[in-house]
């Protein structure tokens, strides 16, 4: 019987150290997409005091999928209704 202690103990242990990588992983991954975000807004900032829409239109096509992010989310927190299935549901909305 103490045999079946240390292994549920150990199997308890195994399972915390888990959801401890876990949160941090998500952290760090969080983390990364915060970070970036800022980065680039600051550049954003730049480049508008600095007058530079030549820039400004060089890059807003790397913009295009933040922006449809954005509005999957606008639109998906103004829906009334409550989803029943996946279709409602976009890649940017899924797990909201």
């Amino acid at each position: 019987m103490p045999h079946i202690d240390n292994e549920q103990n150990f199997h308890e242990d195994e399972e915390l150290n888990i959801m401890d990588e876990s949160n941090e992983d998500s952290n760090e991954v969080f983390d990364n997409l915060i970070n970036t975000t800022k980065k680039a807004l600051s550049f954003l900032e730049e480049q508008k005091l600095a007058d530079n829409i030549r820039w400004c239109k060089a890059v807003k096509k790397s913009f295009n999928s933040v922006a449809k992010l954005v509005e999957d989310v606008e639109q998906y927190r103004r829906k009334w209704t409550m989803p029943l299935t996946w279709k409602g549901h976009t890649d940017n909305t899924r797990y909201l």
